[in-house]
């Protein structure tokens, strides 16, 4: 089996417990502006953003000059979810390294019919990746309390919600057709040293 292009990973380390009180600050605060409903409407809007810099530049003018950029910010957000879902207590910087490393091996011939396409094609993955947040959710709290009692998340609730990261990344690199593979739940991890992903 080949193994897909988004890898997301975390080394697992202890969480300090008054980070539960900030990121429970944050996430009320970016819940109170509705940052949830922009949220879902950025899924949609992905697809428009790659068509447009395909149409403007050429499926592989993309890939070589626009992606670098798009991968980086893609780095920062994977380290800001995993920040949010206590994952680590690393606060995201733009910095190569840390313990959160997100990897994307860039590919495909993308069109500008193709990216948009991808509205369509991803419903089902959307579908998915709402009912795993929706659990992923419940999740948080069982795992907010573990931190407060021993500054762990348990290894189960970990994995789950760094499935849940993983998946969510590898649907934003297909929305943004900077992969032609569909999202899976599966790891296939590839070969690589951390924090040296290709871009």
């Amino acid at each position: 089996m080949t193994p897909h292009p988004v890898q997301f990973c975390v080394e697992p380390s202890r969480i300090d417990r008054v980070q539960v009180i900030v990121r429970l600050a944050v996430l009320v605060a970016l819940g109170a502006i509705g940052c949830s409903s922009l949220y879902w409407v950025l899924y949609l809007a992905l697809p428009a953003g790659a068509a447009l810099m395909v149409s403007r530049d050429g499926g592989q003018q993309y890939l070589s000059k626009d992606t670098p950029g798009v991968v980086r910010v893609l780095r920062w957000l994977a380290g800001a979810y995993a920040y949010l879902w206590l994952l680590t207590d690393a606060v995201p910087t733009t910095e190569a390294g840390g313990p959160v490393d997100l990897t994307v091996e860039v590919g495909g011939n993308p069109t500008a019919n193709s990216a948009m396409f991808r509205l369509v094609t991803s419903l089902p993955a959307l579908l998915l990746l709402a009912i795993l947040s929706m659990a992923a959710m419940v999740l948080w709290i069982v795992a907010a309390v573990f931190v407060l009692a021993t500054e762990r998340v348990p290894a189960g609730i970990r994995d789950f919600i760094g499935m849940k990261l993983r998946y969510q990344f590898r649907l934003v690199a297909y929305l943004l057709s900077l992969v032609d593979a569909y999202p899976v739940l599966a790891e296939s991890p590839l070969p690589h040293t951390p924090h040296s992903g290709a871009a």
